[in-house]
């Protein structure tokens, strides 16, 4: 493990508890480019985003792209603890999994009913 992620667990303040999560979020945003670029995968990635169709809730491809973007962007010293932080309560890991992997990375727009997930496993010889 490098200096930078080795510094992502640590606590800022030793006399609160330890949220290496939230201290990674803190550090983003007093990082002037990297506050910039997770607002822009946030506005990217959010199903809110006013570029989006009203019928579509997000565009995979375009948070791909924006995911990517914040990887390609950021130095690793702020991407890193936000990508590998520790959580130890469901809070944290929500908070990580949506500012790292927003549900519009993965989700699909319409949910395949039962015969077309059928015939997808039978045209697939690992299935």
């Amino acid at each position: 493990m490098d200096s930078a992620s080795a510094k992502g667990n640590l606590c800022s303040d030793t006399g609160k508890p330890c949220n290496p999560c939230l201290d990674a979020a803190k550090a983003c945003n007093l990082n002037d480019t990297c506050k910039k670029q997770r607002t822009a995968l946030m506005a990217t990635c959010s199903p809110a985003a006013p570029i989006q169709q009203a019928h579509e809730p997000c565009n995979r491809k375009r948070c791909h792209r924006g995911l990517r973007q914040f990887f390609d962007r950021v130095q690793t010293e702020f991407s890193y603890p936000l990508l590998f932080c520790s959580c130890r309560d469901k809070a944290c890991a929500e908070r990580r999994r949506q500012t790292i992997m927003p549900a519009c990375s993965y989700e699909e727009k319409t949910k395949p009913n039962c015969l077309e997930l059928r015939r997808t496993c039978r045209s697939d010889p690992l299935c």
